[in-house]
């Protein structure tokens, strides 16, 4: 039987180390290796790609992975409804779908860019915001979805210890997003002390320019209008967003 030899390099010395001639074969596509010389031996090598394109695309699924991965961690980050889940907007068929589709086309951070959906329970239009913010995400922008009695929880939560920010910096930490979306925005209780709250909230969402999504019920429109001193942030709210009305049946009921 043939030997081929390899010099190789042992202890700082050149050294000759015997192979036996033992072609091999692809264990993919099963084509035979081939000799190969190199400046100094002479080695035995696939004929194919096969191998580097199986770790190219290893390296892809990988790679995939990870990014699907990174979206499912910003889609929990964002806070979207458990109910939500799965559901796209290309699959919508509730109103509004080509309003969505025109807002993310044309969206951009920092522009006082907004939507007001406004409709009874159940018409869609809270899996609408969810699914525009879902399609904001896949392009790269940071979304967070929160209902609006939530959002006032955690910005007064800052007066107690389970907070560590304080309650101008926790109001920061919500404009630090491209898109805030909330959700039953009229449900809250306002008493002295919330509406101040409320008042420094919208108004540093105005000042920083904060793109917002608003879903309401329009008995909760109709609630917040009869507030006193609450006109001026109603107002705040209008000139950030254009309102959508919801007029279709519940989908909850028919499809029940």
């Amino acid at each position: 039987m043939e030997h081929i030899a390899e010099t190789v390099m042992v202890d700082g010395n050149l050294e000759a180390v015997m192979l036996n001639q033992n072609p091999q074969t692809c264990e993919i596509c099963g084509k035979p290796y081939i000799l190969k010389q190199y400046s100094r031996f002479r080695v035995y090598v696939p004929d194919c790609k096969c191998r580097e394109n199986q770790e190219k695309r290893e390296a892809e699924i990988k790679e995939r992975a990870k990014k699907r991965a990174e979206l499912k961690r910003r889609y929990k980050d964002a806070g979207f409804p458990y109910d939500t889940r799965g559901k796209r907007l290309k699959t919508r068929t509730c109103e509004h779908t080509d309003t969505a589709w025109e807002y993310i086309k044309k969206f951009q951070p920092k522009k006082r860019q907004g939507l007001y959906f406004v409709g009874k329970v159940g018409n869609g239009k809270t899996t609408l915001a969810v699914c525009i913010g879902k399609e904001l995400i896949l392009r790269g922008y940071k979304v967070k979805f929160v209902g609006f009695s939530q959002a006032i929880r955690i910005l007064q939560s800052t007066y107690g210890t389970k907070n560590p920010l304080e309650f101008m910096e926790q109001v920061r930490e919500f404009a630090k997003y491209d898109l805030l979306i909330f959700d039953d925005f009229g449900r809250e209780a306002y008493k002295d002390r919330t509406l101040t709250d409320v008042a420094d909230f919208v108004n540093h969402i105005y000042s920083e320019q904060t793109n917002v999504i608003i879903t309401s019920n329009p008995e909760m429109v109709e609630k917040i209008k009869q507030i006193p001193d609450f006109e001026a942030m109603f107002d705040r709210f209008f000139q950030m967003t254009k309102r959508k009305n919801f007029t279709r049946p519940s989908y909850r009921r028919i499809d029940g």
